[in-house]
């Protein structure tokens, strides 16, 4: 109920601050429009087809990422609970459930970035509980429930295959688990997690150039292999760490002086499954030369070590179960007025290019005076895009950086124009085919002036271009069909 009445606040204070799109939540709007069986090379399309079905009630807007978001965080929460409350006291559990905050992606970046992570967040939490479910009692139901849990998993992020693996290899290497692994009940849990996850993988299979151009920078998959191998456990070791704060400090500092106590058999099997998944992530990064390892893609990796470390902690004889919770509260405090005031004070140190802020209703009042209704939209970058989505329900819009991974417009009949800004890019110029829109006569200049309460009128504003696409070959290429553009 407390986690659910903070993500409310959270809800409540980005919806007041702008009801723009900004980030992923731009992103992952453009891919809405459609059914389709994946969507991005880094994600499958779980987050997508959940979104789809909230947007009939909220529309397709920022009320829908936000209650999606949100039921994520509330369905984690719960899942913590039952699964500590399983082996320790209420007290203990909750205790634990509500520590997370201290870890930074979940107590900050969760609010600030998150989309299919925070679909991972719950995911991770409720595979845990049922995966503990299964491990004392590996009968067919809790089977059939660890099976479901996998494919949920793993239909949430890629990486919570690090997870399952773990926690196999943990009770496999574990003499308290290898009685559940013998059980023949067991193999449901793999068929199941098939099953479920064969008709995205085979859509996977269809799309490796696209794919692999994206995962290629993803990933860091550029440059040498020695290079790449120095670069990603780099990056692994700064992440691991700093996954871990301010979390760390406080579990360090409130344990410091405590009667040693023995770990239960969850807290260990917990904590060895992050040990091991950990230990499998550095030979990916050594195999594969992964570049890049960032801390988002810790969170099914570090999370069961330290729901067991804090659970461990707080059953201790004289636990400072009231310093803990103090601190808590004081950093959910702070998350939420660290939230207020980047809205009230727009610009650096909270954001740079402030996208969340771009008045995009305004401009799309200025772009429905020159386009028929459905016509379609070609717009240069995403978060133009994704806002556009919202604004102009009957149009198919679609967005140069996604075209490879975006199903073709089937009906060629509708009049298709250009929306393009410079300064959405960093101040790039058009390049390529669509260089040639900076002398079309019919190109129409939109410039939208930012709004603040706290600010003066135009304290910033934004151009846009709007050219109709009438050449054939640039509708055919751009409008209609998959295309792979490298010059935009």
């Amino acid at each position: 109920m407390i986690v659910s009445v903070f993500g409310f606040a959270n809800a409540v204070l980005r919806r007041v601050a702008s009801p723009s799109l900004a980030m992923d939540d731009a992103k992952t709007n453009v891919f809405t429009q459609v059914w389709q069986w994946g969507y991005q090379p880094d994600n499958p399309p779980l987050y997508e087809w959940l979104l789809k079905l909230v947007q009939p009630l909220t529309g397709a807007g920022l009320e829908g990422f936000l209650l999606l978001k949100y039921a994520c965080l509330s369905i984690a929460a719960m899942a913590l609970h039952l699964l500590v409350r399983a082996y320790a006291s209420d007290r203990v559990a909750f205790g634990t459930t509500v520590g997370m905050v201290l870890l930074y992606q979940v107590g900050w970046n969760f609010h600030q970035a998150f989309t299919h992570s925070a679909l991972l967040v719950a995911a991770v939490a409720v595979w845990l509980w049922a995966a503990l479910r299964w491990w004392r009692a590996p009968g067919l139901k809790t089977a059939a429930l660890l099976g479901m849990a996998t494919a949920i998993a793993m239909m949430s992020k890629y990486n919570a295959g690090l997870l399952v693996a773990g926690f196999f290899v943990a009770l496999a290497s574990s003499p308290f688990g290898r009685g559940a692994l013998g059980r023949p009940t067991t193999l449901l849990i793999p068929l199941m997690a098939i099953l479920a996850l064969l008709p995205h993988g085979l859509w996977f299979l269809a799309q490796t150039e696209a794919y692999r151009e994206t995962l290629d920078v993803t990933l860091g998959l550029e440059g040498s292999h020695l290079s790449r191998v120095g670069e990603g456990l780099g990056s692994l070791f700064i992440s691991a760490v700093t996954f871990m704060l301010p979390w760390g400090l406080v579990y360090g500092a409130l344990g410091r002086g405590l009667r040693p106590t023995p770990l239960l058999t969850e807290e260990r099997l917990l904590i060895q499954t992050s040990l091991w998944t950990l230990g499998g992530l550095a030979v990916a990064v050594i195999a594969f030369g992964i570049g890049n390892v960032s801390e988002r893609y810790l969170i099914p990796v570090l999370l069961p070590c330290a729901i067991g470390l804090t659970s461990h902690l707080l059953r201790r004889p004289k636990a400072p179960f009231g310093p803990w919770i103090s601190i808590t509260a004081a950093m959910a405090v702070l998350v939420l007025v660290l939230r207020a005031a980047a809205y009230l004070m727009p610009g650096p140190p909270f954001c740079d290019e402030c996208r969340q802020f771009v008045p995009y209703a305004v401009l799309a009042e200025d772009v429905r005076d020159h386009i028929p209704e459905g016509a379609i939209l070609l717009v240069r970058e995403e978060n133009t895009g994704g806002n556009m989505v919202t604004q102009f329900p009957t149009s198919p819009v679609r967005v140069m950086t996604s075209l490879p991974l975006m199903n073709p417009i089937e009906d060629e009949g509708r009049p298709c124009f250009y929306l393009w800004s410079e300064g959405m890019v960093g101040g790039h110029r058009l390049q390529g085919d669509m260089a040639a829109m900076y002398d079309h006569q019919e190109t129409v200049v939109i410039n939208v002036p930012w709004q603040h309460p706290l600010k003066p009128a135009g304290w910033r504003q934004t151009k846009w271009a709007l050219t109709p696409l009438n050449d054939e070959t640039l509708y055919k290429n751009y409008c209609v069909k998959k295309k792979s553009p490298k010059q935009r």
